[in-house]
């Protein structure tokens, strides 16, 4: 599994600077330790999405006392036009991007297409 750092370098650092000029570096240093689990590009949207999985796993309790889902999102206004998907434990799993620079484009389009990227 690779980390979202290594494969989309330039959004990672867009992104984690965003958080941190807005107060958010909690959910800065979560997004630079996740890994990669899975990439869809929807080419009719232009718009990609991000399936992340942090290092740290929750514990037994944890997991079965409110369960994992979506608890919120965050929207960006980067120039990514980015919304990051939040769990109920405030960790973020997952990342849309919405009308891709052409670089971004090209490798979200490349990292979904066929079996290419399965995750771990």
């Amino acid at each position: 599994m690779q980390s979202f750092s290594s494969l989309f370098p330039q959004l990672a650092s867009d992104l984690a600077s965003e958080l941190r000029a807005t107060g958010r570096a909690e959910l800065a240093v979560g997004l630079e330790a996740a890994n990669v689990r899975a990439v869809t590009f929807d080419r009719d949207a232009d718009a990609g999405s991000i399936a992340l999985e942090l290092p740290r796993e929750l514990n037994t309790a944890d997991r079965n006392a409110a369960g994992v889902e979506v608890g919120k999102g965050v929207p960006l206004s980067g120039l990514h036009h980015a919304y990051l998907e939040i769990d109920t434990f405030g960790r973020v799993i997952g990342v849309e991007v919405l009308t891709p620079s052409p670089e971004l484009r090209s490798a979200l389009q490349w990292l979904a297409s066929g079996d290419r990227w399965s995750g771990p």
